[in-house]
């Protein structure tokens, strides 16, 4: 008898071990069958916006290339290598180029040196564009930017004590993690956010950086224009801007020029190579899933400020609260009155841009080799980009 129950409890054991490793079967079944139907859909946003773009302008033409600058080349250049940077920097004043360049390692296995056409994770950046989808539909009459949160999302407990320009400047009080153990769809992303966002009442009207506010504000999007956000994001800022080195995490694989993250202990050791994981991709849509060349980056930056894409040039102004004193707007950051920045960090790359007021003068800097717990603030190129705009800003005739 005792054998029996012994061999009985036994089986019990191995038959829920069994179990377990069919559910984990299962899981990392449902994980690529979603992760291949993301792609699938963005692939086919994407192939549609190359079909529709005619120019295909690759970085900056020669047109736009400036006068030569060997004194602030050789600035730069020492500058960027004392810090030991891997990727591409891009310096433009008055809509010319001053300086374009890349170093290091887009692959180290493939021995593929990065160019000024690879393309980088640029993380948070990522939602000064999906704040310029925002103010689209705004536009168009599909929102309003007073709408409260609960007329979209009527299940969060709060949601009609916050709205949409709050969600943009980050002051709703919003917080929530969005760490999917599963590789969701688009919609079941904006179904985790839902029931993953609470809100802090004490802290509505206050600034805190909580991503999850912009993946709510593409789920608004994909309700009220009943389009996914990538294709609004392919339809309405990359066939128009002709962005010919854009495209998203997800689709690394078919994407020439991205490159590989790494880590270590300082840059240049390439030891610890690392691609974003399309679970973590597809939980940051409209919040850092995009990837971009710094040539797209500042295209689409510029865009952003001046309100060329809007119906009217003043729903930038709008979108970014630009007569007033402000940290935050619209997904960037406000600086001192004189122009904006935007700064990202994940997966081991660092994005970083600096725009004048008018958007026709910048920085970007975009590495694929940075590890914030042991490279910050050393080896970051963020103070670097904001010293170097604010000597474009002061010289009148560059050497």
């Amino acid at each position: 008898m005792l054998l029996a129950v012994i061999l009985g409890i036994g089986g019990v054991v191995f038959g829920m071990h069994v179990m377990d490793a069919n559910d984990k079967q299962q899981v990392t079944a449902t994980n690529r069958q979603h992760a291949k139907k993301t792609r699938k859909a963005i692939s086919q946003d994407a192939i549609q916006s190359r079909e529709e773009r005619a120019h295909q302008v690759t970085a900056f033409d020669r047109k736009q290339l400036g006068k030569r600058t060997p004194q602030l080349t050789a600035q730069i250049n020492q500058e960027l290598k004392a810090k030991r940077f891997v990727g591409t920097a891009l310096v433009v004043k008055n809509d010319r180029v001053v300086y374009q360049r890349a170093f290091g390692y887009a692959n180290r296995a493939k021995n593929r040196k990065n160019t000024v056409k690879s393309q980088y994770l640029i993380n948070s950046i990522q939602k000064s564009l999906t704040g310029q989808l925002v103010m689209r539909a705004a536009q168009a009459g599909q929102l309003q930017l007073t709408d409260r949160l609960s007329q979209y999302y009527p299940n969060i407990k709060g949601a009609n004590q916050v709205t949409i320009r709050q969600m943009l400047d980050m002051t709703a009080g919003l917080t929530g993690e969005m760490a999917p153990a599963t590789t969701l769809t688009e919609n079941q992303a904006y179904q985790y956010a839902e029931q993953d966002a609470k809100i802090v009442p004490d802290k509505i009207g206050q600034f805190d950086y909580q991503p999850i506010s912009f993946v709510l504000l593409a789920g608004i999007l994909h309700q009220v224009t009943h389009r996914s956000y990538y294709e609004l994001f392919y339809q309405q800022l990359v066939t128009p801007l002709d962005l010919n080195h854009t495209s998203f995490a997800q689709l690394r694989k078919k994407t020439k020029g991205m490159t590989v993250g790494y880590g270590g202990t300082q840059p240049k050791l390439y030891d610890e190579p690392h691609l974003p994981s399309n679970t973590d991709m597809a939980a940051q849509i409209a919040t850092g899933n995009a990837t971009m060349s710094a040539g797209d980056l500042f295209r689409a930056e510029r865009a952003v400020i001046q309100g060329s894409l809007l119906s009217t040039p003043t729903g930038a102004q709008v979108l970014h609260q630009a007569d007033k004193d402000l940290h935050y707007t619209g997904g960037l950051y406000h600086l001192n009155n004189v122009g904006y920045y935007g700064h990202g960090m994940g997966d081991y790359y660092e994005s970083t841009f600096v725009l004048s007021r008018n958007g026709r003068t910048g920085v970007v800097f975009l590495s694929n080799n940075f590890k914030k717990k042991t490279m910050w603030p050393k080896w970051s190129t963020e103070e670097l980009a904001m010293n170097l705009f604010q000597q474009l800003r002061a010289t009148k005739k560059l050497k």
